[in-house]
Parts: structure tokens; sequence; C-alpha cells
């Protein structure tokens, strides 16, 4: 047993695979699962991970269709291959393996957001025409349905005929004139022919084969000639649908064997994507994480937990192995308190990672190792006479022999067994050579030697698992950095031993053993108040964050308020601009009808007047524009183009200043220069009024062009071109909107129609513009 599937033993990984097998749909991808092993080599595990990654988010966005009829038919579609004829069954399994890989492959393609699964999904078959060919020809059980030829049809007509007259014949010696001539008014089968008892006295009176004869030899079964003549008619019909039925199958074997590489390689395929889904089905039943990838050689975790524990009521882990100043970690502390579980759980973990699984775990980080080696448990062999002790010792000298750099060595109890001395001495020869090569260490010990050992080299660090010293008993839970005492006497006189012999033993341990113990209690408490006093700080942390959230909150909800008091007052303002405007057109009338210069002059300078109040008053109170720094436009953004009203989707990273999009069904390439990032739907402001041009009086226009302009800014500049022709005094314009579509056509009327300083609109002529020119008249 090698390095790897020794690792694999000891730590129950075929149990953590049974129970992935059991997330699996298909049965070839159950036996994928139990058969699955780590990859260690180079750049393995981060293309593992990210199909996981990519495996979760397609579960959660998309529906697969059922795999549970991806099979194992490797081995007919080898035979079909070679030429053999594929029974029925076989043959509506390939067809039913076909259509749920070709759905797979419409499943995984149809979005375009999964690369690595749509390229792993390019090897699926899209056999359509012999799927339905075989669908058409086999039922579900195998058997070979009418339809799949006129011949065949022709056949079991005939067939059906034959035995439907060869019913009718036998019949009619039951219940006609000979049923006198019977011992029993039955119908039998002797040698699968259709006979009826006969007496022999009346032998005679039906002329037909005996096929046998009672064993009193009063009756003999007989088979009527008639009968006879048609029976052999029926075998005849029997013979040719088999021969047809021979023909079919071998005809849809020869067209699987074709293409039964192609099939193969689908079934593997399909297989391996149901063994990610089940990755991930398996990793959400433990409420895990896909672990992030990090440097060769380290794993952080963070609150994990044991895959085979109980999720809800295991205490979890969080350890981070690997860096430079953890290189090998030494974990302290009494029996039973968890020093094993949290042993198994890391090499777990890195087991799981490099198969491309999820961790029982809130978050973690992995990066590659070489190898795996673990050495937990008994490892007696009664076969090779090798004690314990040996059994270790040799697994280790195994190892030591092997062992590449950034492997990861798990021992438990390392020295155990052997004189207490001697076992520690030889306990830090070993962490010393696995360190030397490389390796990154998780060991458990009760030595109080290698406490000090860990203290004292770069790169070794001490841990405990807690105990509590008012229960005495395990909490289960890992302290990284401080080492454990075992509390031996303290958990020997809990359990019964009696005051004297604790007595006995504290009298012999030497002073400088009872002050380390002691020393290590205390360690043991200050961390336990040390860590108790940084979740109090991380409460308080989090509380202050909700508290300064609310507050922002409540801030934002404020400046909003007062911007919509703002805009509403400016609103107001607006409104009565309007109202200076159709003001100003009738001074302009009564001015023209005045025909003074002086009385005109002072008419104008009121206007401008009143009109630059308003507009000082609406500047003021419209809302300021908040400037916000230029978002970044970059793949998936929600962005606007100028000249568009419909939002887009940037499918693609902006390269040489301009970026790939999409608007609706349209798919464009546009400068970055005309693109702004939409960051949430905000109302769109009110266009502000423009202020009366008066010098524009004077030389007003007579004709305004919209074709071509986005609804909204041409009923805008509509506006502001009806409001200054009013103020010019002219008596009609015209607008050109073109006909296209009539939509700017149908705006403009409505706007018209709606307007206190119209008297009419009219279509222009025909040879000046048609329906593409409407002709305005004031009031």
């Amino acid at each position: 047993m090698n390095l790897v599937d020794h690792a694999l033993s000891v730590l129950e990984f075929d149990l953590v695979l049974a129970i992935l097998a059991e997330h699996c749909q298909a049965d070839l991808a159950r036996q994928m699962a139990r058969e699955l092993r780590p990859t260690f080599e180079g750049g393995s595990l981060a293309k593992s991970l990210e199909f996981t990654q990519e495996s979760a988010q397609f579960l959660d966005q998309e529906t697969a269709p059922p795999l549970g009829s991806i099979r194992d038919l490797h081995h007919p579609l080898d035979f079909a291959s070679k030429g053999g004829t594929l029974d029925g069954a076989d043959l509506h399994r390939i067809a039913e393996s076909l259509a749920t890989m070709r759905a797979l492959r419409i499943a995984i393609g149809q979005r375009h957001r999964f690369p690595l699964l749509e390229q792993e999904a390019l090897v699926l078959p899209d056999l359509p025409a012999l799927e339905e060919r075989l669908f058409r020809s086999l039922d579900g059980s195998g058997e070979v349905r009418d339809e799949a030829s006129p011949e065949l049809a022709k056949l079991r007509k005939t067939k059906r005929t034959m035995a439907g007259r060869l019913q009718e014949r036998i019949q009619s010696y039951v219940s006609g004139p000979h049923r006198e001539h019977l011992s029993d008014p039955i119908v039998t089968q002797r040698a699968g022919r259709y006979v009826v008892p006969v007496r022999a006295e009346h032998r005679s009176k039906i002329k037909g084969i005996v096929h046998d004869t009672s064993a009193t030899g009063h009756t003999v079964f007989v088979e009527p000639m008639d009968v006879l003549e048609t029976g052999n008619a029926l075998r005849e019909a029997e013979a040719a649908e088999r021969a047809e039925v021979e023909r079919i199958l071998s005809e849809l074997s020869s067209r699987v064997g074709a293409v039964s590489k192609e099939i193969s390689y689908g079934l593997t395929a399909a297989a391996e994507f149901d063994l990610r889904l089940a990755k991930v089905r398996y990793g959400h039943a433990l409420k895990g994480c896909v672990p992030h990838v990090s440097d060769a050689g380290t794993i952080k975790i963070h609150k994990g937990i044991h895959p085979l524990l109980d999720q809800e009521k295991a205490v979890p882990l969080s350890l981070e192995l690997g860096t430079p100043h953890a290189q090998a970690i030494l974990i302290t502390g009494p029996n039973t308190g968890g020093k094993t579980v949290a042993i198994k759980t890391v090499g777990l973990f890195m087991l799981m990672a490099h198969c491309g699984m999820m961790w029982p775990a809130a978050e973690g980080w992995v990066g590659e190792f070489s190898q795996v080696w673990a050495d937990i448990g008994d490892e007696q062999s009664l076969e090779q006479s090798l004690s314990t002790f040996s059994g270790h010792i040799k697994n280790i000298a195994d190892a030591l022999r092997e062992i590449q750099p950034n492997a990861l060595v798990l021992l438990d109890e390392v020295g155990a067994g052997t004189d207490p001395a001697e076992g520690a001495a030889l306990a830090k020869a070993i962490l010393s050579e696995f360190a030397a090569a490389g390796a990154k260490i998780l060991a458990s010990t009760h030595y109080g030697e290698l406490k000090v050992f860990a203290s004292n080299t770069p790169g070794f660090i001490n841990s405990s698992m807690e105990f509590d010293l008012k229960s005495l008993g395990p909490t289960y839970r890992l302290l990284v950095g401080t080492p454990g005492a075992s509390h031996a006497l303290r958990i020997a006189e809990r359990y019964g031993l009696p005051k004297s012999v604790i007595s006995r033993a504290q009298a012999d341990a030497g002073v400088s053993e009872k002050d380390v113990a002691h020393m290590l209690e205390q360690l043991e408490v200050a961390q336990k108040r040390a860590i108790k006093a940084q979740s109090e700080a991380d409460r308080l942390a989090h509380h202050l964050r909700k508290v300064e959230a609310e507050a922002e909150e409540k801030l934002a909800i404020a400046n909003e308020k007062a911007k919509t008091a703002k805009q509403r007052a400016a609103d107001a303002v607006e409104d009565e601009l309007r109202k200076i405007r159709a003001e100003a057109h009738e001074l302009f009338k009564s001015v023209k009808a005045s025909n003074s210069g002086t009385t005109s002059q002072k008419a104008r300078d009121t206007v401008k007047r009143l009109s630059e109040q308003g507009d000082k008053l609406a500047r003021e109170l419209r809302p300021k524009a908040v400037e916000r720094p230029a978002a970044v436009v970059g793949k998936g953004s929600e962005v606007r183009v100028d000249g568009y009203t419909q939002t887009g989707i940037v499918l693609e990273e902006p390269k040489d200043g301009k970026a790939r999009i999409q608007v609706g069904m349209l798919k464009m390439t546009v400068d970055l220069k005309h693109l702004s990032v939409l960051e949430k739907p905000t109302a769109k402001p009110r266009a502000p009024q423009k202020n009366l041009q008066f010098e524009r009086v004077q030389t007003a226009k007579t004709e305004i062009e919209i074709r071509g302009m986005r609804a909204e800014l041409a009923m805008e500049v509509l506006d502001r071109f009806i409001d200054e022709s009013l103020l010019a005094g002219l008596k009609s314009v015209r607008i050109v909107h073109g006909k296209g579509e009539g939509i700017l056509r149908q705006l403009t009327a409505d706007f018209l129609r709606k307007h206190r300083g119209v008297a009419e609109f009219v279509e222009s002529d025909p040879n000046e513009g048609g329906a593409g020119v409407t002709i305005v008249r004031f009031k």
C-alpha cells in the first residue's frame, strides 16, 4: 500500500466517498464517486475547484435534466462496434442516454455563462436522428415495435390473423358437434401444439395427429387436421417475425456501433457532470463552501467540521498550517479531547479539496500539496508480528524514504508506545526530519519535552485542545499558540481514584513537572480569557457597524426628503415662469396694437425683469446634482448608450477604449466615452426650463425640424419653440417631424391640442411636405 492509499484508509476517506455517491443520480457517476482519488498534479487543484464553483453556479441558476438514465453501457457499445447485435433492452437504454445527453448539452450551453462546463459539454453527442429511430423502434421494455418496419407490421398482422383463426377452429371442437366425443370440453397444449382430449373409443371421429395419451389410456390428445394446418401457418408467421425482428436489431446495432466511441465518451462526460453536481449537493448538505486557492503547501480552515460528524453538534475547528511561522503544529492535551478528530479533519479537508469537493466550513483556503501521509490509530500487524510501536515506526520509515516537499504529514501520538524518554527523543528527530524535507506537519503528543521543542524551534507552533477546569471535561476546541496540560491527576481524581493515591502521585511528581503543569493550566485560563475578550470586542464592533449603518440610512432618507421638497418648490416656480411667458405674449399683442416705441420697450424691460427673477429663484431651489466618481465599465455592467433609451449589458471586458455590449437583441461595439454605468435606478430629473430669450424676439424662426429626434428630446425642443414663437408674436409656424411610423407626428398633435396659445394646426400641403409637416396657427 503506497503513502496516499494508506492515508486514505486511516482517514476513512472511503466513508466520505460513499456519502458523495448517494448524491449522484446515475449509476455510472456513483461508481466514479466511490473510485474518486485526489490528484496532486500541478494546476489540478485550481482547475478542479473552479469546476466545482461553476457547477454550484449552474445548479443555482439552471435546472439540470434528470441524469438517472446515464448508465455504464461501455461494454454493449464496444460489442456493437465490433459488429455484434444488441438486444432491445440495451438499445433502448442507449436511446434514453442519448436523449439525456442531448438535453444536458442544451441546458449547459444555452446561456453561455459556464465556460468550463460548456467546453466539457462539447463531448456530449447530439444524435437526434438515431435517438428518434431507436425510440420509434423499441418500447420501454426493449421489445421491437410494429412501427420499426412496414414488413414487421405486415407480418404481425398476419400472425394475429392466423392466431385468431387457430383459436376459432380449436374452440369449435369444444363447443360444436364434436363436443360429445371429448372426455372434457377443454383445449390444452402438448409440445406447444393445441390439442383436445378425445375419448379413445371416438378416436376415429376426429381426424388429426395424436400427441399424447392419458395414463389410463381412456383419453388421447388429438390435434385436429384443420387446426394442424392453421398452426403450421402460424408457426411460419412467427418465424418470419423473428427473422424481421433480428434484422431490425442488427440494423439498429450497426447504427449504434458506427458512433459507439462518441456515445461512450459522452456517457463518461455526463457521469462526470453528475459527479460534479453531486459534489455541490453534498457540500450544500454540509452547509459548506468551495475553498479558495492559496500558496502551495498551505491550508487554512475557518470553523470547519469533520464531514462524518453531526454538523449541528460538533465543535468547529479553525487553524492555519503551512505558513512560514506555522510549518508544523503540535497538539497537546488530555485524552478524548479531540486531538485525533482535529488531525483527521485537516487530512480529510485536504483530500476533499484535491478531489474538487466542498468543505463543511464557514470559509477555507488551500494550496496544492504534493502528497498526504498519515500515521493514526493502532498500526499493530499480527501477520508481520509487529507491535503497535513497531508498526508505527515501519510506516514512518517508509514515509521518510518517499516524502516530498509540500507533503502533508499527519502524526497521532508521535513516539508513543515505548520508553517516554526515548520516545520523546525519537519524536523530536522524526519531526525535525519531516520538517527538513519540506513537509507540513500536524502532530499530537503527550510528551512535555515536545512542547518545549515546539516552542524553541522556528516554524513549529504549540496548540492544545481546550479543557474545562470546572467540569474537568474537554470542550473539543483547538487553541493555537498555547501548549496544553494533560490534567491526568485531576481526571483521575474525578473518576474516583482514592485521594491517597492522588496524594502519593503528587508527591512523587517532581517540582519542575508540577510547576510546568501549573504554568500550562494558567496559560490555558489566560487564553480562554483572551478569546472571550476578543469575542466581546468583535460583538461590540459588529454592533457599532450596525449603528453606523442605521445612522447613514436615516441621514440618506432625510437628504432625500430635502431634495424632494426643493424639487417641488422648483416645479412650482417653473409653472409660474410658464404663466409669465403667456402673459408676455398678451403684453406683446397690446404693444403692437399701440404702435408706441416707448411702451414696447417698457414692456420688454418688465417681462425681462420678471423672467430673470423667476429663473434665479428656480436655480436656487433646484436640487444640486451630487458629483459621484465615474464608475468603471466592466464585464456585466449595466450601461446606458448615448442616443438610446434602453439600457444595455457589457458582454466582455473593454479593450482599446471600446466595449462590446448588448442592447435588447442588438449587439454592438461602442467607445467608452459614449457609455455611462447605471449603479442603481434613479428618477430621471425634470428637464429645466430655459430662460426667455428676448434676443430672439426680432429674429424668431418660423420653422423647426424635430425629425429623427428621440421622443423626449423632441417634445422639449417643441415646447421651447412654441413659447418663443408666441413671445415673438408670430401668427403661424411650421413643424417638420417627418412621416416615418407616425410617432413624432402623433406626439406633436397631442402637444399642440393641449397648448393654450394654439388656435389650430393642420397637415401641410402635399407639395410642401404633406403628412411630414404640421402648420400651426396661434390665437
